[in-house]
């Protein structure tokens, strides 16, 4: 009998202990791990400390590439899974490769969201959520006095935390957009702004971004329904979106990310969908809710290879900690703790 060969797409929180999982579970199965990043798994939560200086670039890997081969798992990095048929079992990478597997855990996770009406900024406006944009952070952040911060999201309160100590002028506009899928109430914009401004950071009245362009000294000049503003970057954070497109004929059953059972089980036979980019299902709540964070993804991470393994085991999130906000129920790590 031939060995069962599991597939990984994702090198993120969820997909790096997805794979080690397996490993230790299905000890003589071929575990492959598929990424579009050039480099092994890092920590994406110490991005703002990378861009500010604070660590050096190979203190945010959590697995070497020396770590996948130790314990025998093939990674293929700098390769785009394009299409998936559930039912032969099959993905196909860019280049037209395909690859069959046995068992198949989805954990591409999610990618920066840019409002539509935002859109046609998008290029001058600095995002952080891979290795890639934070070295353009790093490169730029010493030449410039001040940074206009427009969000409230995780991502851009550890942005603001870390630019603090390098003394520049921070701005931050709090943007309705911001939490998506959730949505921050005033309540809530007042307690951020008080947080960010009792820290030296200069909280903006302004809620819209009407125009952005560059001038030709390189600043940026913002219009916004309280003004214009010149500063040397903008940084964008709008919260995260599934990077699940590529799924659109998949046949899996797709809402902002992929919907899963308690079991994170797709329907599909041995392909389970993890992180961020899926959507699970809460029996008691009979509705769907999404995890974001470094160690929810490794959590659920850890669930997926367990049942695809052989294991039955639920995900378990205690209503508390699940917030229910215009239809989406979001549990998170750290918002009972800002």
């Amino acid at each position: 009998m031939s060995e069962k060969h599991y597939v990984v797409i994702g090198s993120g929180p969820a997909g790096t202990q997805a794979g080690l999982t397996l490993r230790e579970h299905a000890p003589s199965a071929r575990i492959t791990v598929i990424t579009k990043s050039r480099e092994s798994g890092y920590a994406p939560y110490l991005l703002p400390s990378f861009i500010t200086g604070r660590i050096k670039e190979e203190d945010l890997y959590i697995t070497s590439y020396d770590t996948y081969k130790e314990h025998g798992i093939k990674l293929r990095c700098c390769q785009k899974v394009v299409d998936l048929d559930p039912s032969a079992k099959q993905i196909i990478l860019s280049h037209k490769e395909v690859i069959s597997f046995d068992g198949l855990i989805i954990a591409v996770g999610a990618k920066p969201r840019i409002p539509e009406k935002l859109a046609v900024y998008e290029d001058l406006m600095f995002t952080l959520r891979d290795l890639a944009e934070a070295r353009a952070w790093r490169e730029l952040l010493p030449e410039v006095d001040s940074v206009l911060l427009i969000g409230g999201d995780l991502i851009s309160l550890a942005v603001a935390k870390a630019l603090i100590p390098l003394r520049k002028e921070i701005y931050f506009m709090l943007n309705e957009d911001a939490f998506w899928p959730l949505r921050c109430n005033e309540e809530m914009f007042a307690h951020v702004g008080d947080v960010l401004a009792g820290k030296g950071v200069k909280v903006l009245k302004s809620r819209t971004v009407e125009s952005l362009s560059r001038l030709a000294d390189g600043t940026y000049e913002v219009q916004m329904d309280g003004g214009v503003l010149l500063v040397g970057m903008v940084g964008a954070f709008f919260g995260l979106a599934p990077d699940v497109r590529f799924l659109a004929r998949s046949g899996l059953k797709i809402d902002r990310g992929i919907l899963v059972d308690e079991h994170l089980h797709t329907g599909y036979d041995n392909i389970y969908a993890t992180g961020d980019c899926a959507q699970i299902y809460h029996p008691e709540l009979r509705d769907y809710w999404i995890s974001v964070g470094h160690q929810n993804a490794r959590k659920l991470g850890h669930i997926a290879a367990l049942n695809l393994a052989g294991a039955d085991k639920r995900v378990e999130a205690k209503r508390e900690s699940i917030f229910a906000v215009q239809g989406i129920n979001v549990n998170t790590s750290w918002w009972t703790e800002f």
